[in-house]
């Protein structure tokens, strides 16, 4: 359990440096070289990464708050398309941009916050609520940093409808390699089937 808190405070300290720390982040990049600074951040974030995944699959016990029923397995799934969905949205894909990622400001985290409901909804233990509400406040706080630090709101891009079936085109692709990868954990995604 200590090594997924450490890697959430890992991750959450390496994307949060810049808006937290703005000098310490430009001393990095003065003293190092722009590259040199965003590597010596992207080492927080892997080692988060590497810790979260590695206290996750190797937890020695774990505390059962409920267990969820299975037919809400399917509403988890339907809540993942969309964060997929929404993480995506953002870009600009094949030169195309999705009409969604015009109505949201922070698509990419708006995503990762609906990721962590779904998945809070069909894992009731402690080791859940570590790692997907820590992740879903990380996002929250995120946001609010985001916001605080715009003096003035980006130009939204304007999204095609080639965009939009693009975006769904890669969401469903994404999605089933996320499925894909968390059969082969062990993970059992289709309960209720």
């Amino acid at each position: 359990m200590n090594l997924i808190v450490l890697g959430i405070l890992l991750f959450s300290f390496g994307h949060m440096f810049k808006r937290l720390m703005p000098a310490g982040r430009e001393f990095l990049d003065h003293r190092f070289g722009e590259n040199l600074g965003k590597g010596f951040v992207a080492l927080f974030l892997v080692s988060g990464v590497i810790l979260i995944t590695f206290g996750y699959y190797h937890n020695e016990f774990d505390i059962y708050f409920y267990t969820a029923p299975t037919w809400l397995t399917a509403l988890m799934h339907l809540l993942m398309l969309i964060s997929v969905a929404f993480m995506q949205a953002g870009k600009s894909l094949f030169g195309h941009a999705s009409r969604l990622g015009s109505k949201v400001k922070h698509p990419m985290l708006t995503g990762l916050i609906i990721w962590s409901i779904a998945h809070l909804l069909v894992n009731g233990t402690l080791m859940a609520y570590i790692l997907f509400g820590g992740l879903g406040l990380w996002g929250h706080a995120q946001i609010f940093l985001l916001n605080r630090g715009l003096s003035e709101e980006p130009e939204p891009v304007k999204g095609t409808l080639a965009g939009d079936l693009i975006l769904g085109g890669i969401v469903v692709v994404l999605y089933a390699i996320f499925v894909w990868i968390h059969v082969y954990l062990g993970a059992n995604m289709y309960p209720f089937l």
